[in-house]
């Protein structure tokens, strides 16, 4: 789905009128694939009642379209005019003589007993705080009215700022938000997404040549898209089709999360999973985890040791991607050891260069320019952050997957600015740095080098728990593994990852009881879901 903020989708809608493609046209089209997804969706569920909350902007009209669409597809409809003057408006009167009823507000509580499905047409998408004291007045005869009816937002959920994401203590919940031709940036901003619902977009029918103008590119992550960025398995193929990955990480600390990233990438259709980890954790991790190949590194105390580079820099030459960070610990011979993994003399993979310095240069902080994927992750992010201007020389395809607390950590800007301006300084930093960065936490934004964004629809305290960051990175690599780009396997990897706790949630009667082993045996019906 696109995404777009207000402003933008205001010009877009005038250049199109400007072009020939009229407003009208725009409401109609609206109106009409409204009517069709709620007679889709709704027809089978209800009884075919429906009431329209009518207001004076562009989404009441649709609304009326709505309604009239409807009523011709057999519903029960009325609408509800929140402002009087809106009985000589055309789309008004069209209702009336198509057979619909059309009341006042005065009737609204009545009228609201006898229905199933609310379409919430009432304030539109240049709401800006307060709430005026009639609509107040409205909604609560709403709120008061709800029990057993479906309400569907049409663009937004009346009582929410569609740029700033700010609500209302009265805003209207929805079950399910329609967008026209694409999200509007504040609704994937709390609190706002918290009353959104499910969302979908309909088609404005604008000319293409209209809406290239003014779309950047930016999108929520949803199923269409994820089926796009999947790599290919054909059927005449082996293991080492589908790419080997070399996961490094773990400490005494920290075993499980690099066992976790493994079998995430196992399941994400990798062929041959390699773990490099500390000696010491070597027969646990073998163990439990038979499927992996190991390479064991010189440790410390439990923790993997500066010496223990140039071990894993010559298993680097068979590898198609390295994840690094899950389970390492903080320890400054850890610190030592990520340096001199990245920023060291050339090492060649098979025919080409994975390392990292023309001849005559110095080893000390200088690149390390692989010619395979790397993904940075946990306590590889605190590592990294240590080394100074190092996004300056990491020269390779990077994914980085901070949580807002390594993205403090990378950055030096407070959570709480990362967090009130999430996807703004995704976009940021990932241009800056020339990494795909993958902003973990409820809606979760996945930026590219090029400054375009994703935002994934998703927010749940089932992720809330330590080591779901080990099994979405192991999804991420593992895709990165079998030859998906970074940006392609970064958004399949977090929509995988939330339709597994998704689906984990449903089969649990509590979901605050949920490992992440849950979500790792959950990804094979994720992939499924794709399918459907």
């Amino acid at each position: 789905m696109k995404l777009i903020d207000v402003s933008t989708m205001k010009q877009l809608e005038a250049a199109a009128d400007a072009g020939g493609y009229s407003y009208e046209k725009m409401m109609i089209q609206a109106g009409t694939s409204l009517a069709r997804l709620v007679h889709e969706r709704y027809q089978a569920v209800t009884k075919r009642r429906v009431l329209g909350l009518v207001g004076g902007g562009n989404n009441g009209g649709d609304t009326l379209v709505a309604l009239t669409e409807l009523n011709k597809a057999g519903w029960n409809v009325c609408a509800v005019l929140v402002q009087k003057d809106l009985r000589s408006q055309p789309f008004v009167q069209k209702l009336v003589e198509s057979g619909g009823r059309v009341y006042d507000v005065d009737s609204l509580e009545r009228e609201l007993k006898e229905t199933d499905l609310v379409l919430d047409g009432l304030i539109g998408t240049g709401y800006k705080p307060p709430l005026k004291e009639h609509f107040v007045g409205v909604l609560n005869v709403v709120q008061k009215n709800l029990t057993g009816k479906t309400v569907v937002a049409v663009e937004c959920p009346s009582g929410v700022d569609c740029t700033t994401g700010e609500s209302s203590s009265n805003v209207l919940k929805a079950h399910l938000t329609v967008c026209m031709e694409a999200v509007k940036e504040g609704l994937i901003k709390f609190p706002a997404f918290e009353y959104c619902g499910e969302l979908v977009t309909v088609d404005l029918g604008i000319p293409a040549r209209v809406l290239g103008k003014f779309d950047a590119g930016d999108r929520v992550i949803d199923q269409e898209l994820v089926r796009a960025c999947l790599p290919t398995r054909e059927h005449d193929t082996h293991k080492g089709s589908f790419g080997r990955l070399l996961v490094c990480g773990g400490s005494v600390n920290y075993p499980g999360a690099p066992m976790l990233a493994a079998r995430s990438a196992y399941r994400s259709g990798a062929g041959l999973v390699e773990c490099a980890l500390p000696e010491r954790i070597y027969e646990t991790a073998a163990a439990n985890n038979p499927e992996n190949i190991y390479t064991l590194l010189e440790d410390e105390d439990g923790v993997i040791s500066e010496n223990a580079a140039g071990t894993l820099l010559k298993r680097l030459t068979n590898a198609s991607m390295l994840l690094l960070g899950p389970g390492f610990g903080l320890e400054e011979t850890s610190a030592r050891f990520i340096q001199r993994v990245l920023f060291s003399p050339t090492v060649k993979n098979k025919s080409s260069a994975i390392g990292f310095l023309p001849t005559g240069e110095s080893p000390q902080m200088v690149s390390a320019s692989m010619d395979i994927p790397l993904l940075i992750d946990a306590d590889g992010l605190r590592l990294l952050a240590k080394v100074e201007n190092w996004f300056s020389k990491l020269k390779n395809e990077v994914v980085l997957t901070p949580h807002p607390g390594e993205m403090s950590a990378l950055t030096g800007l407070p959570v709480s600015e990362i967090q009130s301006e999430r996807m703004g300084v995704a976009k940021e930093y990932a241009r800056k740095w020339k990494v795909t960065l993958v902003l973990k936490g409820a809606l979760t934004v996945v930026a590219a080098p090029d400054g375009k964004a994703a935002v994934l629809p998703y927010a749940s305290s089932v992720l809330a728990k330590a080591g779901t960051g080990d099994v979405l990175a192991g999804l991420i690599a593992g895709l990165l593994a079998q030859g998906a780009r970074a940006r392609d396997a970064a958004l399949a990897g977090v929509w995988l990852h939330a339709e597994a706790a998704r689906l984990v949630e449903k089969d649990h009667a509590n979901a605050r009881s949920l490992l992440p082993g849950d979500l790792v045996s959950a990804i094979p019906r994720a992939f499924a879901s794709l399918e459907k």
